[in-house]
């Protein structure tokens, strides 16, 4: 306590020193003046204002951090989109030439998840726009989003600074698995005959194929078809049959003024019990393209479908896209006709109407024990709803209606038979 006294009364006495030294010079001593203002409420000051230092004191608020600005946009796989407008359209997604899925075990909606994954975006069809890149192709080729949201990686421009080993830019090596079910109505008539195909397939990638720019896609595919029909007739099938095989399609950059859609299937076709040569099948695909305009591309070539009816067909016709949500697709022999609907949250939605020529060739075993060979042959229109999901998940659902049906048999031809006009469904998803 004495040596706190006496700390303190040497204190007073330097500062009673200071004071008279001031005095004795002529100068007056220091006004210390502290604010009078109250200080304003804390509700005043904005919640995400750090307060300056040279600011009056008075009550500061935590700051709030990670608030973008009025306005801003969620985080989209899309990039940056306006509140209120809908999603643009990807021309990455399940739009891919019409040609690329008709061979017989790929559905009508050529711009669905069972297209075989596409190699053009011909959804760009702007005459200001530049083509659009690949977002897979590597960095500098796509557009980055735009906007003023943080970025949702925690390495946004990749683990590695040399571009080359970023994976996270490099082109998917597994494409997408795709699921599909069609379901062709029987009947009551004898010679009605119903149809339910399941299908399974896997997509591939390898990327700048024999150095063109362009990726090969390969493409092993089951099918599983069960029959029920016909009955009480000299005419039979067997309940089910399968079919397995492999696909590779190439197609050249959509941009050249002149370019080519190739493809090539081998494939097996049987009910397991007769199994020969005249089981593997292979069939083909050859168009010659010229772009026209930005909204117009014309098709021209064959399809080698390899049934024992017909064996080729002549292929080709108009793709139009006047804008981004339009795109007709005026090809034989699998029209399309589809455009942009709606967006649901992070969804979009088309609508489509199509056409294509369905149906098959397997070898079976008749009820006799002896082995034939069998086409069916159809024709199907249908109209429905596809839609592309966030992550890549895909989904198609829709209706038709199937007429000029015939099942032709090769070792006893009197045996071929037409089961009646019906309806068709068919769903699907891809992710």
């Amino acid at each position: 306590m004495l040596c706190g006294r006496g700390h303190s009364a040497l204190g007073v006495l330097a500062v009673a020193s200071i004071l008279a030294a001031r005095a004795a010079l002529g100068q007056s001593p220091p006004v210390i003046q502290f604010p009078s203002t109250p200080a304003p409420p804390a509700s005043s000051v904005p919640a995400n204002t750090v307060p300056s230092l040279n600011a009056t004191p008075g009550a500061i608020s935590q700051p709030t951090f990670g608030a973008g600005p009025s306005g801003a946009s969620a985080v989209s796989p899309y990039g940056s989109i306006p509140s209120g407008q809908p999603v643009p359209f990807d021309p990455y997604s399940s739009s891919g030439s019409a040609a690329y899925n008709f061979w017989g075990t790929t559905p009508s909606n050529s711009a669905g998840v069972f297209a075989q994954p596409p190699t053009s975006p011909y959804g760009a069809t702007s005459p200001l726009a530049p083509p659009p890149a690949s977002p897979y192709l590597g960095p500098g080729l796509a557009p980055p989003p735009t906007g003023t949201n943080q970025p949702a990686s925690l390495y946004p421009n990749g683990m590695f600074t040399n571009p080359q080993w970023d994976l996270s830019q490099s082109m998917r090596f597994v494409q997408d698995l795709r699921l599909r079910e069609t379901y062709v109505a029987g009947g009551k008539d004898d010679t009605d005959l119903g149809i339910n195909d399941i299908d399974a397939a896997v997509t591939f990638t390898l990327p700048n194929f024999l150095t063109t720019g362009q990726p090969l896609f390969i493409s092993p595919g089951f099918t599983l078809s069960l029959w029920d029909g016909p009955a009480n007739i000299d005419a039979d099938l067997p309940p089910e049959a399968y079919a397995a095989y492999l696909d590779f399609q190439w197609s050249s950059d959509p941009m050249l003024q002149i370019g080519a859609e190739l493809g090539f299937r081998i494939g097996v076709y049987t009910d397991f019990d007769t199994l020969n040569s005249d089981s593997l099948r292979l069939q083909g695909l050859a168009l010659g393209t010229a772009r026209l305009t930005p909204a117009w591309m014309l098709k021209v070539g064959v399809i080698y479908i390899d049934r024992n009816d017909i064996k080729l067909l002549p292929a080709g016709g108009l793709l139009w896209t006047p804008t981004p949500q339009v795109r007709f697709d005026f090809f034989f022999p699998q029209p399309k006709l589809s455009a942009y609907l709606t967006t649901v949250g992070q969804v979009e939605v088309w609508w489509y109407v199509a056409g294509e020529y369905g149906g098959g060739a397997w070898t079976i075993e008749r009820t006799d024990g002896t082995s034939d060979r069998i086409d069916i042959n159809d024709i199907r229109i249908s109209g429905g709803f596809e839609w592309t999901g966030p992550r890549g998940l895909t989904g198609f659902v829709e209706a038709g209606f199937v007429f000029k049906r015939q099942v032709v048999y090769v070792v006893d031809p009197s045996d071929t038979f037409s089961p009646d006009d019906t309806w068709m469904i068919r769903a699907g998803i891809a992710f």
